[in-house]
């Protein structure tokens, strides 16, 4: 804003008052706000990093391909413009005006203090005609243990004895394939169970689509000592690779 002042000891008369009016006019236009119309510039690239769902491991990452980029013009409160990543995760805002600018995207919150997606906001000081180039960005998504490549599998058989024979003698009847077997898998540190399968009719199953990191399959066996009437057959699998596939073997169960 421009301030008026009469020069001391002088009286100015109407025509000069015109003219100093007239000039702070055309100054003031020239101070263009934030926005659109000059001749500067603001770029970057996001990278997309993929985290299991309690952020301990980063699965992997790639370029964010078509993610919305916006830019508030000043302390706007409200986009002045946006835009949309290329195919290396590249965005860029042209023609600006010298000014504060914040660029956002949405992403997850790693500090896990946030449910849901949230706005990673980053301030800019653009100066007249400059090209600020920001660098590599990120941002964080979330996996859920079914949404990788890797496998883990197996075959199920049960060995099943003569129904008068008792431990510690006991006298196998058949072995044969486990139909219908219920398998289950667990993810992580996860309290509960995360999927359940049923073994087909020559006992194989499979756990499929599945992201890097610990799990525990289990399925249950009868007692054959009949101190109680299940006992838990655990197997502990790390998988480290994205389309790692790892193979139980055979896995006997036991029936009376």
């Amino acid at each position: 804003m421009f301030h008026i002042r009469p020069l001391a000891n002088q009286r100015l008369g109407l025509p000069f008052i015109i003219l100093l009016v007239a000039l702070g006019l055309v100054l003031s236009s020239c101070e263009n706000s934030e926005g659109r119309g000059g001749t500067g510039s603001i770029s970057g690239t996001i990278t997309e990093h993929f985290f299991n769902d309690d952020y301990s491991a980063l699965i992997y990452e790639r370029a964010a391909i078509d993610e919305e980029v916006f830019i508030l013009y000043g302390d706007e409160y409200l986009a002045g413009d946006r835009t949309i990543t290329g195919i290396t995760g590249e965005f860029r805002f042209d023609f600006l005006y010298p000014g504060r600018y914040n660029i956002y995207f949405r992403s997850q919150d790693s500090t896990k203090t946030l449910d849901n997606e949230w706005s990673v906001t980053y301030r800019v000081e653009l100066e007249r005609g400059e090209d600020a180039q920001m660098g590599e960005l990120v941002k964080v998504t979330t996996l859920d243990y079914d949404d990788g490549a890797a496998v883990i599998k197996g075959v199920v058989k049960k060995k099943k004895y003569v129904e008068e024979s008792r431990w510690p003698k006991l006298v196998v009847e058949y072995i044969d394939f486990a139909h219908e077997h219920e398998v289950y898998l667990t993810f992580g540190d996860h309290t509960f169970y995360d999927e359940r399968v049923r073994t087909q009719h020559n006992g194989y199953f499979e756990f499929n689509k599945l992201i890097p990191g610990k799990y525990l399959i289990f399925l249950y066996s009868e007692d054959v000592t009949t101190v109680v009437e299940h006992v838990v057959l655990e197997y502990e699998v790390t998988i480290s690779e994205y389309d790692q596939v790892v193979d139980l073997g055979e896995i006997i169960i036991e029936e009376l």
